[in-house]
């Protein structure tokens, strides 16, 4: 719902975009063919054919740059094509002590992984392929801890952060525990497995040489990543509702 959405531009607040789409400006065209009578209509105007050139060019940089983080989630439909959903796996919780082990990246068709020691170096050029990143609580731990050890990569996508996006819509908790609210399964091997045992897996590895250890891990990522689609997918479809029913 990028093309409903008026926040991003200057002089438009939440409450003025809910007043445009009650009085049937419900997209930018709307707002360009009808010309309404608001506040700062000629930069409005102006702003919304800029809107147009980026959103034709597919620049998500430019949307990334202008929507707050919490109203990214409304480009994901429009750059839906070039999403990843993304997940990793570290040592710790410090970005500067502890040790990144495993990324996850899933494009909605295939997923990969980028594992310390092996092809970790591949991930940088892989990210900079997408324009939209998913997680679950990324803002405060995966992406700043892919920072930290990425500091060249130019982390300029949108995102939606689920943790924040499935609270807006009354789900609350950790990943595994809405996971089953919305009846999904893991593999029984996996479906009680915790982010310390994840440490505990890559330890086994990395010790003891435990490649049964390792291929565990690399399932219970996927299966995060992968996860996160079905739960982004419903998110919003709901939120979408939502905005446009002026909830």
């Amino acid at each position: 719902m990028l093309t409903n959405t008026f926040i991003h531009i200057p002089y438009v607040s939440e409450n003025t975009e809910k007043k445009l789409w009650q009085n049937s400006i419900n997209c930018w065209d709307d707002f360009l063919k009808i010309q309404p009578h608001v506040k700062n209509q000629d930069v409005i105007t102006k702003f919304l054919k800029l809107s147009k050139e980026h959103y034709n060019k597919k620049n998500h940089e430019f949307f990334s740059n202008k929507i707050i983080s919490k109203h990214q989630w409304r480009a994901y439909e429009d750059f839906k094509d070039n999403c990843c959903f993304l997940d990793i796996e570290t040592t710790g919780l410090s970005k500067h002590r502890d040790e990144l082990t495993v990324v996850g990246l899933y494009d909605g068709k295939k997923s990969k992984v980028y594992i310390k020691g092996k092809n970790m170096n591949e991930f940088a050029k892989d990210i900079a392929k997408f324009s939209f990143i998913v997680t679950f609580n990324g803002a405060t731990f995966d992406l700043p801890f892919l920072k930290a050890k990425f500091p060249d990569v130019e982390f300029n996508h949108l995102h939606a952060d689920l943790r924040f996006v499935l609270r807006r819509l009354g789900y609350a908790g950790g990943l595994k525990s809405i996971e089953k609210e919305f009846g999904i399964a893991r593999q029984s091997d996996l479906s009680n497995l915790s982010g310390r045992d994840a440490i505990r897996l890559w330890y086994a590895y990395k010790k003891k040489g435990d490649e049964k250890a390792l291929d565990k891990l690399i399932r219970y990522n996927i299966e995060d990543i992968e996860n996160l689609k079905v739960l982004m997918d419903h998110s919003y479809t709901e939120l979408k509702k939502k905005c446009l029913n002026f909830c």
